[in-house]
């Protein structure tokens, strides 16, 4: 029998990056940490900052994210993220290849209906 663990670590490989960018819009400026707790507590998707820094790291290199260090408060400096126009243009584009797919599924589940 498969494994469907291994299904849901591709799985949430895949929407990790989405959920930053869709937080970063909705929240503005964050630092990893900050990022990383917030995901965690508005889904299981992610499990730790393991899973959200290399996506950071991509989406950065990528120029879909800008940052700046901080060093204001207790504690190291911080690096703080904030999605950038590319980020935004990039995400209007995913939202609508998410709101496909998911109707696409409702539709072979029985959910929904094509007209």
């Amino acid at each position: 029998m498969a494994d469907i663990g291994q299904w849901v670590v591709q799985l949430r490989k895949g929407v990790v990056e989405l959920m930053v960018l869709r937080l970063l819009a909705s929240t503005g400026e964050l630092h990893g940490y900050a990022i990383v707790k917030e995901l965690q507590s508005r889904g299981h998707l992610v499990a730790s900052g393991s899973t959200v820094y290399p996506v950071l790291k991509r989406l950065e290199s990528d120029g879909l994210l800008a940052s700046r260090w901080s060093d204001e408060g207790n504690g190291p400096p911080r690096k703080y993220y904030h999605i950038n126009d590319e980020g935004l243009a990039f995400l209007r584009d995913a939202d609508a290849e998410w709101d496909s797919l998911v109707e696409s599924m409702q539709c072979l589940k029985g959910d929904g209906s094509r007209g």
